[in-house]
């Protein structure tokens, strides 16, 4: 060991030597071309500081100095290329010599002149241009709208993507995917893509539809709204921002923001029945024109590549009374929908902006099955379980449950399952168990690992 370090030592010298030796031959065979980019490199950085005498030359130099010096060495050196070649009657190769010089020659000028610099809109990020060009014109701006392309996707593996994960509504998947499709393909200007009215019994899907579109159609993009945190006059300052010189007007408005941040996607605003009167008059023009003003900068923000969703909870019972006595829709259903929530305080000119109410009725018993299926499955899963079986007593003992309960739709069956079942699995994963099988005995849940 101590032999190959001592003959390392002694070749390391050589080495550095033979480095040495290689950078002078370098220079030497550079030396050339530096002596001929050196009047360029000198005479550009002499315009420079004429034309800028108060910028410090390192600041110079740190910015677009090297680069400039760099294309005015090189087109001096092409320059003197030129004149040799042209001197020894080399003329096609003179020719293009000097056409990269003077090439070289503008763009150093153009680069002192700082004609390359990006103008500072360019710089500014798109969705923000219009902002910042209606303040610099003292003239409200506006925001321009995305397009809700849906052009890649087929309309019934969408359909059936979320089915598979609403339970029980069918006939509003249909009609939701159907419309909204068909609206995009016409594109209509200052016009959202479509405004939707779901309007029923409460943990029925309304909420759970809106998001499934979002992600089946618009790649997640969604924007939620939860209408009773908007029960106070002063809430539209949180959608439109405050006046200006308000305390708050320089944040903007949040809803206005994140318009112009997605420009396409689903606008979900839950339980619409719950917003304050004067929410309800900022929004008229966002769902029939497709456009909120802000108020703090008077930027007007598109629309026009959005879903507007509204869900509601009011007049619920009639609503389902209305689904049992005509289960298929027809124009006096849907007429009957209407009178039910104008009934419920509903005003006109909401409804008539609305292109469908859409109307949820309660979950029957096979849904419910389907439903509670669904999230035991979806448990077992979170746990790394697989479940071999289940006893039809506890389907039947939880949707019995569910029903007692029904005012509180899919939201009291998942708590009734993860009540039921969630320690057993935790238990039967901890005795290392993969697969189980669940059953009833009396009152009380059996969760039991099979071999």
């Amino acid at each position: 060991m101590t032999g190959r370090l001592q003959a390392l030592r002694q070749v390391h010298p050589v080495l550095l030597l033979i480095g040495a030796v290689l950078l002078l031959l370098a220079a030497l065979a550079a030396l050339p071309y530096l002596l001929m980019a050196a009047p360029g490199a000198a005479a550009s950085i002499w315009f420079a500081r004429k034309h800028k005498p108060s910028l410090p030359l390192r600041h110079f130099l740190r910015s677009r100095g090297t680069g400039l010096t760099l294309i005015a060495g090189i087109t001096s050196a092409l320059a003197i290329s030129a004149l040799s070649a042209a001197y020894a009657h080399a003329l096609l190769l003179a020719i293009p010599l000097a056409g990269l010089a003077l090439a070289g020659t503008f763009l150093s000028l153009e680069i002192i002149e700082e004609h390359t610099m990006k103008p500072i809109m360019q710089l500014v990020p798109q969705g923000q241009q219009d902002a910042l060009s209606g303040f610099l014109s003292g003239s409200p701006a506006a925001s321009s709208g995305g397009t809700a392309d849906l052009s890649g996707l087929d309309p019934a593996a969408v359909t059936a993507e979320i089915k598979a994960r609403v339970i029980g509504q069918d006939a509003a998947v249909d009609q939701s995917v159907s419309l909204i499709f068909r609206r995009s393909r016409l594109r209509r200007p200052a016009k959202p893509v479509c405004t939707l009215l779901y309007a029923g019994a409460t943990g029925a899907g309304k909420t759970e539809l809106a998001k499934a579109i979002a992600e089946s159609m618009f790649a997640g993009r969604l924007i939620r709204i939860d209408c009773a945190e908007l029960s106070q006059t002063q809430s539209t300052q949180r959608l439109i921002g405050s006046p200006p010189g308000y305390v708050g007007s320089d944040q903007g408005g949040w809803l206005c923001r994140e318009i112009g941040k997605m420009r396409s996607g689903v606008l979900l605003l839950d339980e619409i029945e719950k917003a304050h009167p004067d929410v309800m008059t900022t929004l008229m023009a966002l769902l029939d024109e497709a456009r909120i003003t802000e108020q703090s900068t008077g930027t007007t923000y598109s629309a026009t590549g959005f879903v507007v969703v509204l869900t509601s909870n009011a007049a619920a019972s009639d609503i389902a009374a209305i689904i049992k006595a005509s289960p298929d829709d027809s124009p006096e259903r849907a007429g009957r929908v209407k009178d039910a929530l104008r009934g419920a305080g509903f005003k006109p000119e909401v409804l008539a902006r609305v292109d469908s109410v859409m109307p949820f009725g309660e979950l029957s018993r096979g849904a419910a099955a389907e439903i509670v299926g669904l999230f035991l499955q979806k448990y077992a899963a979170d746990v790394g379980l697989e479940i071999q079986s289940v006893d039809a007593g506890l389907l039947i003992d939880l949707i019995q449950k569910r029903e007692a309960l029904a005012g509180y739709g899919v939201r009291e069956v998942v708590r009734l399952v993860e009540s039921a079942v969630v320690d057993g699995l935790l238990e039967a994963r901890d005795a290392g168990y993969r697969t189980v099988a669940i059953s009833i005995e009396g009152d009380a849940v059996r969760v039991a690992g099979v071999q």
